[in-house]
């Protein structure tokens, strides 16, 4: 009787134990390669997965990496409505966001974010942050709590001999997430060139009035 008591009592505590894992578990993000060798210019797939008991209207995720070895390109995602959203870039972090209007179930791959190799190296890809969001009540989205960021870390090696170019297909319209280079606009060439003309203008009448007090100075003592 005390050895069916025994696994009675395990067989409980096993399952109250599966059961406070799934309920930790129920909303997940984490992030895979399909391999971690690759070779100059060749194209590195990451994909971000994500589990979520609710229906999600957005996610975010921000993988950092380092500039010197590689170059993010863009991200994608299969996930029907949602579209992304263009944020300004930072070297060496790379900030993928998408949103929907309506309410979108996932389990499995939210988004697929590319890379190119740009030298031999040892370097890591590090999930940085992630979030899932949701409308709340107010109608604003909102980020939900307690989402276990699950493989965050991925090394890679690669190698210097130069690799094939491959051709790859995004899941959807592709998020261009490379650092933009900064390009002077109009309107600042505008401003420097006003700011030149004043300088300019500026300089000649103090020189003028130099050169007048000098010659005023001279003729007083000709004069004297």
């Amino acid at each position: 009787m005390k050895k069916l008591f025994a696994i009675i009592f395990s067989f409980i505590f096993l399952f109250s134990a599966f059961i406070k894992a799934n309920a930790q578990s129920a909303e997940s993000i984490w992030i895979e390669t399909d391999t971690i060798s690759y070779k100059t210019k060749e194209l590195i797939i990451v994909r971000v997965n994500a589990i979520s008991a609710l229906p999600i209207q957005g996610f975010t995720f921000q993988i950092r990496y380092d500039p010197a070895c590689l170059e993010p390109m863009n991200a994608s995602t299969p996930v029907s409505g949602m579209n992304g959203l263009q944020l300004p870039q930072s070297p060496g972090l790379m900030d993928g966001t998408f949103a929907s209007t309506t309410p979108q179930q996932v389990s499995g791959v939210i988004a697929e974010a590319s890379f190119t190799a740009l030298s031999g190296c040892n370097t890591d890809l590090f999930l940085e942050s992630a979030s899932l969001a949701v409308r709340g009540e107010t109608g604003v989205a909102v980020s939900l709590p307690n989402i276990i960021l699950g493989q965050r870390n991925i090394a890679l090696a690669i190698d210097s001999a130069i690799g094939n170019t491959q051709e790859y297909t995004p899941l959807s319209t592709p998020l261009p997430l490379g650092v933009a280079e900064t390009v002077p606009s109009e309107s600042n060439n505008n401003f420097l060139f006003l700011f030149i003309a004043i300088g300019g203008l500026g300089m000649s009448l103090i020189v003028g009035v130099l050169v007048y007090i000098f010659l005023g100075k001279k003729t007083e003592l000709k004069e004297g």
